[in-house]
Protein backbone atom coordinates (compact mmCIF):
# COMPACT_ATOMS: atom_id res chain seq x y z
CA UNK A 1 0.00 0.00 0.00
CA UNK A 2 1.49 3.29 -1.12
CA UNK A 3 0.68 6.58 0.54
CA UNK A 4 2.69 8.95 -1.60
CA UNK A 5 4.44 11.85 0.12
CA UNK A 6 3.19 12.07 3.68
CA UNK A 7 4.11 14.93 5.99
CA UNK A 8 6.39 14.28 8.88
CA UNK A 9 4.34 13.34 11.91
CA UNK A 10 4.32 15.52 14.95
CA UNK A 11 2.08 15.96 17.95
CA UNK A 12 -0.15 18.95 18.46
CA UNK A 13 2.12 20.14 21.25
CA UNK A 14 5.88 20.05 21.61
CA UNK A 15 6.85 18.44 24.95
CA UNK A 16 8.79 21.59 25.83
CA UNK A 17 5.93 23.98 25.09
CA UNK A 18 3.07 24.69 27.46
CA UNK A 19 -0.26 25.25 25.65
CA UNK A 20 -1.75 28.74 25.90
CA UNK A 21 -5.12 30.21 25.02
CA UNK A 22 -5.53 31.23 21.40
CA UNK A 23 -7.67 34.29 20.70
CA UNK A 24 -10.78 33.67 18.61
CA UNK A 25 -10.29 34.65 14.95
CA UNK A 26 -11.63 38.02 13.87
CA UNK A 27 -13.97 38.24 10.89
CA UNK A 28 -11.09 39.51 8.77
CA UNK A 29 -8.90 36.56 9.82
CA UNK A 30 -11.74 34.13 9.17
CA UNK A 31 -12.20 35.55 5.66
CA UNK A 32 -8.50 34.96 4.94
CA UNK A 33 -8.80 31.29 5.90
CA UNK A 34 -12.15 30.89 4.18
CA UNK A 35 -10.57 32.05 0.91
CA UNK A 36 -7.51 29.84 1.46
CA UNK A 37 -9.59 26.75 2.18
CA UNK A 38 -11.77 27.42 -0.86
CA UNK A 39 -8.69 27.80 -3.05
CA UNK A 40 -6.86 24.74 -1.75
CA UNK A 41 -9.69 22.31 -0.97
CA UNK A 42 -12.76 23.67 -2.71
CA UNK A 43 -14.63 23.80 0.61
CA UNK A 44 -17.23 26.49 1.07
CA UNK A 45 -17.56 27.95 4.56
CA UNK A 46 -20.34 30.28 5.61
CA UNK A 47 -19.83 32.92 8.31
CA UNK A 48 -21.19 30.49 10.90
CA UNK A 49 -18.08 28.34 10.45
CA UNK A 50 -15.90 30.81 12.30
CA UNK A 51 -16.23 28.62 15.41
CA UNK A 52 -15.01 25.64 13.40
CA UNK A 53 -11.81 27.40 12.43
CA UNK A 54 -10.92 28.03 16.04
CA UNK A 55 -12.01 24.61 17.29
CA UNK A 56 -10.06 22.63 14.71
CA UNK A 57 -7.02 24.81 14.07
CA UNK A 58 -6.08 26.48 17.37
CA UNK A 59 -3.78 23.60 18.33
CA UNK A 60 -1.61 24.35 15.29
CA UNK A 61 -1.18 27.91 16.55
CA UNK A 62 -0.24 26.58 19.98
CA UNK A 63 2.23 24.16 18.45
CA UNK A 64 4.01 26.97 16.60
CA UNK A 65 3.61 29.45 19.48
CA UNK A 66 1.57 31.86 17.37
CA UNK A 67 -0.78 34.26 19.11
CA UNK A 68 -3.30 35.09 16.39
CA UNK A 69 -4.83 33.54 13.29
CA UNK A 70 -3.26 36.35 11.27
CA UNK A 71 0.12 35.15 12.54
CA UNK A 72 -0.73 31.60 11.44
CA UNK A 73 -1.95 32.76 8.04
CA UNK A 74 1.28 34.69 7.48
CA UNK A 75 3.21 31.63 8.61
CA UNK A 76 1.45 29.52 5.97
CA UNK A 77 2.30 32.01 3.23
CA UNK A 78 6.04 31.51 3.69
CA UNK A 79 7.47 29.07 1.14
CA UNK A 80 9.57 27.37 3.81
CA UNK A 81 6.40 26.54 5.75
CA UNK A 82 4.37 25.09 2.87
CA UNK A 83 4.39 21.64 4.47
CA UNK A 84 2.24 23.09 7.24
CA UNK A 85 -0.64 23.30 4.77
CA UNK A 86 -1.09 19.54 5.10
CA UNK A 87 -1.74 19.91 8.82
CA UNK A 88 -4.33 22.56 8.02
CA UNK A 89 -5.97 20.19 5.52
CA UNK A 90 -6.07 17.46 8.16
CA UNK A 91 -7.65 19.83 10.66
CA UNK A 92 -10.45 21.22 8.50
CA UNK A 93 -11.55 18.24 6.38
CA UNK A 94 -14.51 16.10 7.41
CA UNK A 95 -13.51 12.51 8.13
CA UNK A 96 -16.79 10.79 8.93
CA UNK A 97 -17.00 7.29 7.47
CA UNK A 98 -18.27 3.84 8.31
CA UNK A 99 -18.89 0.33 7.07
CA UNK A 100 -22.10 -0.02 5.04
CA UNK A 101 -22.83 3.66 5.28
CA UNK A 102 -25.75 4.21 2.90
CA UNK A 103 -26.10 0.46 2.53
CA UNK A 104 -28.39 0.84 -0.48
CA UNK A 105 -25.25 1.39 -2.53
CA UNK A 106 -23.75 -1.92 -1.50
CA UNK A 107 -27.02 -3.72 -2.16
CA UNK A 108 -27.00 -2.16 -5.63
CA UNK A 109 -23.37 -3.16 -6.07
CA UNK A 110 -24.16 -6.78 -5.27
CA UNK A 111 -27.44 -7.07 -7.16
CA UNK A 112 -26.74 -4.97 -10.27
CA UNK A 113 -23.09 -4.11 -10.78
CA UNK A 114 -21.08 -7.16 -9.72
CA UNK A 115 -23.17 -9.71 -11.70
CA UNK A 116 -22.54 -7.83 -14.94
CA UNK A 117 -18.87 -7.32 -14.16
CA UNK A 118 -18.46 -11.00 -13.32
CA UNK A 119 -19.93 -11.98 -16.66
CA UNK A 120 -17.57 -9.58 -18.46
CA UNK A 121 -14.58 -10.89 -16.49
CA UNK A 122 -15.38 -14.43 -17.58
CA UNK A 123 -16.25 -13.60 -21.18
CA UNK A 124 -13.77 -10.81 -21.94
CA UNK A 125 -11.08 -11.41 -19.28
CA UNK A 126 -11.80 -7.92 -17.93
CA UNK A 127 -9.58 -6.70 -15.11
CA UNK A 128 -11.53 -4.61 -12.62
CA UNK A 129 -10.40 -1.23 -11.37
CA UNK A 130 -12.39 0.53 -8.62
CA UNK A 131 -11.79 3.87 -6.92
CA UNK A 132 -12.89 5.11 -3.49
CA UNK A 133 -12.43 8.88 -3.89
CA UNK A 134 -12.36 10.51 -0.47
CA UNK A 135 -11.84 7.23 1.36
CA UNK A 136 -11.35 8.67 4.88
CA UNK A 137 -10.42 5.85 7.29
CA UNK A 138 -10.81 3.15 4.66
CA UNK A 139 -14.15 1.58 5.51
CA UNK A 140 -15.65 2.30 2.08
CA UNK A 141 -12.68 0.86 0.18
CA UNK A 142 -12.57 -2.25 2.36
CA UNK A 143 -16.33 -2.56 1.95
CA UNK A 144 -15.96 -2.56 -1.82
CA UNK A 145 -13.17 -5.12 -1.60
CA UNK A 146 -15.08 -7.47 0.71
CA UNK A 147 -18.23 -7.37 -1.41
CA UNK A 148 -16.27 -7.97 -4.61
CA UNK A 149 -14.20 -10.79 -3.11
CA UNK A 150 -17.27 -12.48 -1.66
CA UNK A 151 -19.25 -12.25 -4.91
CA UNK A 152 -16.54 -12.85 -7.51
CA UNK A 153 -14.36 -15.33 -5.65
CA UNK A 154 -10.62 -15.61 -5.24
CA UNK A 155 -9.94 -17.08 -8.67
CA UNK A 156 -11.37 -14.17 -10.65
CA UNK A 157 -9.76 -11.39 -8.64
CA UNK A 158 -6.33 -12.96 -8.20
CA UNK A 159 -3.31 -11.91 -10.26
CA UNK A 160 -4.56 -8.38 -10.82
CA UNK A 161 -8.17 -9.26 -11.53
CA UNK A 162 -9.23 -6.57 -9.07
CA UNK A 163 -7.39 -3.48 -7.86
CA UNK A 164 -8.91 -0.71 -5.78
CA UNK A 165 -7.53 2.81 -5.47
CA UNK A 166 -8.41 4.61 -2.25
CA UNK A 167 -7.47 8.28 -2.04
CA UNK A 168 -7.86 11.17 0.38
CA UNK A 169 -6.31 14.58 0.99
CA UNK A 170 -6.18 13.96 4.76
CA UNK A 171 -3.00 12.09 5.70
CA UNK A 172 -4.10 11.30 9.24
CA UNK A 173 -7.08 9.27 8.10
CA UNK A 174 -4.99 7.60 5.39
CA UNK A 175 -2.50 6.48 8.00
CA UNK A 176 -5.37 4.94 9.94
CA UNK A 177 -6.79 3.31 6.80
CA UNK A 178 -3.49 1.63 5.92
CA UNK A 179 -3.44 -0.07 9.31
CA UNK A 180 -6.88 -1.54 8.67
CA UNK A 181 -7.75 -1.83 12.37
CA UNK A 182 -11.28 -1.26 13.62
CA UNK A 183 -13.15 -1.73 16.88
CA UNK A 184 -15.97 -4.21 17.21
CA UNK A 185 -18.36 -1.28 17.41
CA UNK A 186 -17.06 0.13 14.13
CA UNK A 187 -17.51 -3.17 12.29
CA UNK A 188 -20.93 -3.92 13.81
CA UNK A 189 -22.73 -2.98 10.54
CA UNK A 190 -20.77 -5.69 8.67
CA UNK A 191 -22.82 -8.90 8.25
CA UNK A 192 -21.62 -11.63 10.58
CA UNK A 193 -20.60 -13.96 7.76
CA UNK A 194 -18.31 -11.27 6.34
CA UNK A 195 -16.94 -10.31 9.76
CA UNK A 196 -15.85 -13.90 10.33
CA UNK A 197 -14.39 -14.20 6.85
CA UNK A 198 -12.52 -10.93 6.52
CA UNK A 199 -11.52 -9.80 10.04
CA UNK A 200 -9.02 -11.24 12.50
CA UNK A 201 -7.87 -10.26 15.98
CA UNK A 202 -5.16 -7.62 15.79
CA UNK A 203 -1.95 -8.96 17.27
CA UNK A 204 -0.41 -5.47 17.48
CA UNK A 205 -3.16 -3.77 19.48
CA UNK A 206 -1.69 -4.32 22.96
CA UNK A 207 -3.89 -7.33 23.53
CA UNK A 208 -6.98 -5.21 23.03
CA UNK A 209 -9.62 -7.77 22.15
CA UNK A 210 -11.93 -4.97 21.02
CA UNK A 211 -9.80 -4.31 17.91
CA UNK A 212 -10.00 -6.42 14.75
CA UNK A 213 -7.90 -6.18 11.60
CA UNK A 214 -8.77 -6.62 7.93
CA UNK A 215 -7.32 -9.85 6.56
CA UNK A 216 -4.30 -9.54 4.30
CA UNK A 217 -6.07 -10.97 1.24
CA UNK A 218 -8.42 -7.98 1.31
CA UNK A 219 -5.79 -5.40 2.25
CA UNK A 220 -3.57 -6.31 -0.69
CA UNK A 221 -6.37 -5.46 -3.14
CA UNK A 222 -6.21 -1.79 -2.15
CA UNK A 223 -3.67 0.93 -2.86
CA UNK A 224 -4.01 3.93 -0.58
CA UNK A 225 -2.77 7.18 -2.08
CA UNK A 226 -2.59 10.76 -0.95
CA UNK A 227 -3.74 13.43 -3.35
CA UNK A 228 -6.16 16.33 -3.58
CA UNK A 229 -9.32 15.95 -5.66
CA UNK A 230 -9.06 19.68 -6.36
CA UNK A 231 -5.75 19.21 -8.20
CA UNK A 232 -5.71 20.22 -11.87
CA UNK A 233 -4.54 16.72 -12.82
CA UNK A 234 -4.68 13.39 -11.02
CA UNK A 235 -1.75 10.94 -10.81
CA UNK A 236 -3.91 8.23 -12.37
CA UNK A 237 -3.22 6.41 -15.62
CA UNK A 238 -6.20 4.07 -15.72
CA UNK A 239 -9.96 4.04 -16.25
CA UNK A 240 -12.31 2.67 -13.61
CA UNK A 241 -15.37 0.48 -13.93
CA UNK A 242 -16.63 1.80 -10.60
CA UNK A 243 -16.04 5.02 -8.68
CA UNK A 244 -17.47 5.77 -5.26
CA UNK A 245 -17.32 9.49 -4.38
CA UNK A 246 -19.89 9.87 -1.66
CA UNK A 247 -20.59 12.79 0.65
CA UNK A 248 -17.79 14.87 -0.83
CA UNK A 249 -19.72 17.17 -3.18
CA UNK A 250 -21.93 18.37 -0.35
CA UNK A 251 -19.09 20.40 1.15
CA UNK A 252 -17.81 21.93 -2.08
CA UNK A 253 -18.29 25.23 -3.82
CA UNK A 254 -20.74 24.73 -6.74
CA UNK A 255 -18.11 25.45 -9.41
CA UNK A 256 -15.72 22.98 -7.80
CA UNK A 257 -18.48 20.36 -7.69
CA UNK A 258 -18.95 20.63 -11.44
CA UNK A 259 -15.21 20.43 -12.07
CA UNK A 260 -14.86 17.37 -9.85
CA UNK A 261 -17.83 15.59 -11.42
CA UNK A 262 -16.41 16.15 -14.90
CA UNK A 263 -13.05 14.72 -13.83
CA UNK A 264 -14.66 11.67 -12.26
CA UNK A 265 -16.68 11.01 -15.42
CA UNK A 266 -13.48 11.36 -17.49
CA UNK A 267 -11.85 8.66 -15.35
CA UNK A 268 -14.71 6.21 -15.84
CA UNK A 269 -14.45 3.38 -18.33
CA UNK A 270 -17.22 3.05 -20.91
CA UNK A 271 -20.35 1.70 -19.17
CA UNK A 272 -18.73 2.44 -15.80
CA UNK A 273 -20.69 3.41 -12.68
CA UNK A 274 -20.33 6.53 -10.53
CA UNK A 275 -21.82 6.40 -7.04
CA UNK A 276 -22.55 9.64 -5.18
CA UNK A 277 -23.96 10.19 -1.70
CA UNK A 278 -27.68 9.57 -1.23
CA UNK A 279 -28.30 13.27 -0.54
CA UNK A 280 -26.14 14.43 -3.47
CA UNK A 281 -28.95 14.40 -5.99
CA UNK A 282 -30.05 16.74 -8.74
CA UNK A 283 -26.94 16.60 -10.91
CA UNK A 284 -27.18 16.26 -14.66
CA UNK A 285 -24.01 14.68 -15.95
CA UNK A 286 -23.21 14.72 -19.64
CA UNK A 287 -22.95 11.22 -21.04
CA UNK A 288 -24.30 9.66 -17.83
CA UNK A 289 -27.61 7.97 -17.08
CA UNK A 290 -29.02 8.17 -13.56
CA UNK A 291 -30.15 4.79 -12.28
CA UNK A 292 -31.05 4.71 -8.57
CA UNK A 293 -29.81 5.93 -5.18
CA UNK A 294 -27.61 8.57 -6.90
CA UNK A 295 -25.90 5.90 -8.98
CA UNK A 296 -24.99 7.01 -12.51
CA UNK A 297 -23.78 5.01 -15.49
CA UNK A 298 -21.64 6.20 -18.37
CA UNK A 299 -23.34 5.79 -21.74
Amino acid sequence: MHLGNMPEKNSDFSPAVKPFNVIQPTEKEFDLFRELILKELGLIWGKEKIYLLHARVHRRLQYHQLQTFQNYYDFLQSEKNRSELQFLYNAVTTTKSGFYREKQHFEFLRSEILPELKERMIRKHLKLRFWSAGCARGEEAFNMAMEAHDFLGTKLISEGGLRILASDVNTEVLDSAVKGNYTTEQISPVPEVLRKRYFVSDSDSDKNNDVLSIRSNIRKLIQFRHFNLMASEYPIATKFQLIFCRNVLYYLDPDRREQLLNKLVDHLDDQGWLVLGITESGYRLNGMQKLAYCVYRKN
